[in-house]
């Protein structure tokens, strides 16, 4: 391959190079949370970093240590310097790119390129969280300008630090290896020739070494295991475990658990539209041009086409086919920053689009600039604009909401990431409530978990509130004073809760009340109804929202209208998908004797289970999760359906409660009702209504009473 005469000195490449990273260095750190960011496993890795403990699989040693050494240099807070470090990382990947692009074409073209990949979304978020992906981006840029190096420029020195560095690179994120098909392909004609037989028998041996030197990296994690750290997960020091850490063996092939529940290759197509719409959202126009670019750089160098056919390939479309995840918000950003990978390959593409236009004349260098400018300014920068989180303190607020109501030696359990990894981080490193015990349920029956807490305190008993059922429970319940979960735990049926806001007391003392209003148990910064661009941030929000539910429900069962109306009309506010919000806000007005304005939130209920069970269609999602949107829709059509009735709407309420029944059709009361709805009207339709509420549930005392009284009347 030879390089394009790109009319720039390798001199005045670095010196672009380094504008560009001092400028989405600036846009990153501008844009970026300034505390910890809501996102996956940020929480943790920030407290991996700080207390050098080891993550989970496969245990992301790269990232631990270059982290702790950035962290070593860099002001402020843990939380701080580790966003910082992403955007560091986040910044080179483009610069990167931009100094290997232009190596062989034209400087506007791989500028053009840069920009676009610059601004991406996906890059601007992971750019500012405590977590790998925005070094992986980068480690992918480098491995390919690496390849290419050492392609042209052959020598074994080169081939061996590439070698060495595919190793090195795996100890950040092992799906780098995706890609190094591509990188063999490129390099292994020019070593054969240049090495002729020596590449077989010691070339090809002594890369085999270098790669295993920079894998070794991983060594890491047995021998800080062996030191105990709290955060020991999967106990790496036993060599059985680090094997299977380092092989995969301990974590399979899948991205996540969920995609287990369907067939391989099943959700393929909807993920690639997804990226596609990714690619879109990020580059609109100028996508067309990627897209021709394919072509252009097939026909200006195979060698170059090959290999990032092969880098798309690998790391876009067959990373999805492997990942198999369903196209709901939650897995949609699970899958989203493995996007970067491919998207270095588009970005190439957009450069070589471009020259190849360029080269047609006049005409093709207009449309080229035209279509780029395009992509830049109407999707790049409001892409960055959408990726402002400047005053999202989320995390923190969370972290001191939880909390906050919490006797001191309590024990609080926790489930979902970004809520446990959040309570961790601000209580491990910022030293939030230290006399409390936070545990987390879905590692609570872990071996090595319970060993870690056997180790820092000994005497407490740590018990399997994951798999171990309610007797587990029962025992935490006796064993614990003040035990209190958060409301994205799993309880078991039966077990005494008192709703609290974002957690519940769980076996309560005598007394344990929950608080009157939203402002004694919340204190965010967030404004209520404020949309957030991701959905990690989101779920954190419905979490606020669901623990407001729950407070609000109590109040109202115990007759304290005022004090539930206020949870309520919060939960709602809140989380607008939140359905039951508006159903218990219409049992509340009902109450009170205001029909029609019950009737408005039943309805409001039922148009949100209608948009979940829309929704849950379009997310794949599975059939258990749909037939209980359906269950709870029919119930929610059935109080509006009373509502109707109620002021005297018998059309609107007959065709809600068949609304009802075709939700779900073992839903008795929706028969009995329309039984009511006919009575003194239809006497056939009403028996009919109430033969089948019987057939639905024989113990329907009301239904026999009036079916006896009517048949007794028509002897």
């Amino acid at each position: 391959m030879e390089a394009f005469n790109a009319h720039l000195t390798a001199g005045k490449r670095a010196a672009a190079a380094a504008g560009l990273f001092i400028l989405f260095l600036g846009l990153y750190s501008f844009l970026m949370p300034p505390v910890l960011a809501p996102y996956r496993d940020a929480g943790e890795m920030a407290c991996d970093v700080y207390s050098l403990g080891v993550p989970h699989p496969p245990g992301y040693p790269l990232y631990v240590l270059a982290g702790r050494a950035f962290s070593a240099l860099a002001p402020g807070g843990q939380d701080l310097k580790l966003n910082l470090f992403s955007a560091f990382a986040g910044a080179a990947a483009p610069a990167a790119m931009f100094f290997f692009m232009s190596g062989y074409l034209p400087w506007t073209a791989a500028l053009a390129a840069a920009l676009l990949l610059g601004l991406n979304f996906t890059l601007i978020t992971v750019s500012g969280v405590s977590e790998m992906y925005a070094l992986h981006a980068l480690l992918g840029a480098v491995i390919a300008f690496l390849a290419f190096r050492a392609a042209e420029l052959f020598s074994a020195k080169r081939l061996y630090l590439l070698a060495f560095l595919c190793g090195l690179f795996l100890a950040n994120r092992m799906d780098l290896m995706l890609v190094y098909p591509a990188v063999l392909l490129l390099v292994w004609g020019p070593a054969r020739r240049a090495l002729g037989t020596r590449f077989y028998y010691r070339a090809l041996p002594l890369c085999v070494l270098f790669a295993l030197a920079g894998y070794s990296l991983y060594l890491y994690l047995p021998v800080r295991s062996a030191a105990g750290p709290f955060l020991d997960w999967g106990r790496p020091s036993d060599w059985a475990n680090f094997w299977g850490i380092i092989t995969r063996r301990s974590y399979g092939s899948t991205l996540d658990l969920i995609s287990t529940n369907y067939a391989k290759g099943e959700l393929f197509w909807v993920n690639l539209y997804h990226y596609g719409l990714h690619l879109w959202s990020n580059m609109g126009p100028a996508l067309a041009v990627a897209a021709a670019g394919a072509w252009f750089c097939w026909r200006r160098s195979r060698g170059a086409g090959v290999f990032w056919a092969l880098f798309f390939l690998a790391s876009g479309p067959v990373f999805l086919f492997l990942a198999n995840m369903p196209p709901n918000p939650h897995a949609l950003a699970i899958v989203e920053p493995y996007y970067l990978l491919p998207d270095l390959a588009v970005a190439w593409w957009l450069a070589e689009g471009m020259r190849g236009l360029f080269m047609t004349g006049a005409g093709g260098r207009a449309a080229a600039l035209s279509l780029a400018l395009a992509g830049v300014f109407l999707f790049g920068i409001p892409s960055a604009r959408k990726a402002d989180r400047r005053d999202m303190f989320l995390t923190a607020d969370y972290a001191a909401d939880a909390m906050r109501g919490l006797p001191a030696g309590a024990v609080l359990v926790a489930k979902k990431d970004v809520q446990l990894f959040s309570l961790w981080y601000y209580q491990q490193v910022e030293g939030l409530r230290p006399d409390v015990r936070v545990i987390a349920q879905g590692l609570s029956g872990a071996p090595w978990y319970q060993a870690a807490w056997a180790r820092k305190d000994p005497g407490f008993p740590v018990f399997n509130l994951n798999t171990g059922g309610p007797a587990a429970w029962e025992a935490a319940g006796r064993a614990w004073k003040d035990f209190y979960a958060t409301v994205d735990c799993e309880i078991p049926a039966g077990a005494p809760t008192v709703p609290m806001g974002l957690v519940m007391a769980v076996y309560p003392a005598p007394g344990v009340k929950p608080p009157p209003s939203p402002s004694e148990a919340y204190s965010h910064r967030w404004k209520i109804g404020r949309p957030f661009p991701d959905f990690f941030a989101r779920d954190v929000i419905s979490a606020y929202a669901h623990g407001a539910l729950a407070v609000g429900s109590l109040h109202s069962s115990a007759g304290r209208r005022r004090e539930a109306a206020a949870w309520l009309d919060y939960a709602s506010a809140a989380d607008t998908d939140l359905a039951d919000a508006h159903l218990y806000s219409g049992f509340l007005l009902s109450s009170d004797g205001d029909w029609a304005g019950a009737g408005a939130r039943f309805r409001a209920s039922v148009d949100g289970y209608e948009r979940l069970l829309s929704l849950a269609e379009d997310y794949r999602s599975l059939p258990d999760l749909k037939n209980s949107l359906r269950r709870s829709s029919a119930y929610a059509w059935l109080n509006y359906g009373v509502a109707l009735e109620k002021t005297g709407d018998r059309d609107g309420a007959e065709k809600a409660y068949l609304r009802a029944a075709a939700r779900n059709p073992e839903l008795a009361d929706a028969n009995y009702n329309l039984a009511i709805l006919y009575w003194n009207r239809d006497w056939d339709r009403v028996a009919r209504e109430l033969s089948e509420t019987l057939r639905k549930n024989p113990g329907h005392t009301q239904a026999a009473h009036y079916l006896r009284q009517l048949q007794s009347s028509r002897k």
